[in-house]
């Protein structure tokens, strides 16, 4: 854990520091954003990824000029199943890897981004390969203080062979003050090959809250999913990586080079 987490903010701050040294690698149109966190349960539209042990996570971000954007986030993973030849279908970590870029429609911001999750250290062998790509496409709109997002996901092949999947979510966020803010998300997931594998297609969500100080924030939320444990079998290695529960979230960002 220890190593993963390690290797993960260093690379953040290796990068970033070559990236703004005296303008010289992407010069004064790109940014450089990072972050380090602790998570008490890593999840993925609800669903565990961490067999709801500690998470440590990191991400690094370039933004450069007319919206566009590429980025990192890696993570902790423990699917729970057991480990036959050092673990090969058990990744430990999650390493994610995307672009995209922001367009402004008339006050509403289109976001559309290719996402691949990878996990380098799974030897697939004979099962099929859990990395899988997404297209991501999200609306924004702000409505005086309250942000709406809805999100639409389309992967050609999910993860470990489940056929073409389909995902969609919406998220309203409401500041209550310059330090506090709640919000809600909802989402659905369709995955071809689930109903096939005597599991189904599942609805997730979340309510919680944001406080943040400086660079620090906390996120303190309740997670669910619909699933039960027989359904959630599909999906993960532990039938009670769909259940319902508390989750926290402590990160620290920066948001530009210099620090």
């Amino acid at each position: 854990m220890t190593k993963t987490f390690l290797g993960a903010a260093s690379l953040v701050a290796l990068f970033a520091g070559n990236a703004y040294a005296d303008d010289g690698i992407l010069g004064p149109d790109f940014s450089v954003s990072a972050a380090v966190a602790m998570q008490s349960d890593y999840r993925f539209r609800g669903i565990s990824q961490n067999n709801k042990e500690v998470t440590p996570e990191a991400t690094l971000n370039v933004s450069g000029p007319e919206g566009f954007y590429a980025g990192t986030w890696w993570a902790k993973t423990d699917w729970g199943v057991l480990r036959p030849s050092g673990g090969a279908n058990n990744p430990s970590m999650e390493a994610d890897f995307y672009a995209g870029k922001h367009t402004d429609l008339w006050g509403t911001d289109l976001n559309v981004e290719a996402y691949y999750y990878a996990y380098p250290d799974y030897h697939s062998g004979a099962v099929p390969n859990a990395s899988f790509f997404e297209m991501i496409t999200q609306l924004s709109h702000t409505f005086g203080p309250v942000s709406v997002t809805g999100t639409w996901a389309y992967s050609p092949q999910f993860s470990l062979d489940g056929g073409t999947g389909n995902y969609l979510a919406g998220n309203v966020t409401v500041p209550v003050n310059d330090w506090l803010s709640v919000s809600a998300n909802v989402g659905h997931q369709w995955v071809q090959a689930a109903k096939f594998a005597g599991s189904s297609d599942y609805t997730h969500a979340d309510f919680g809250a944001t406080l943040t100080y400086k660079s620090l924030s906390l996120d303190l939320r309740y997670v669910t999913t619909d699933l039960n444990k027989t359904s959630c079998g599909f999906y993960m290695g532990t039938t009670n990586a769909c259940s319902g529960g508390f989750v926290g979230l402590l990160t620290y960002s920066v948001s530009s080079w210099p620090w």
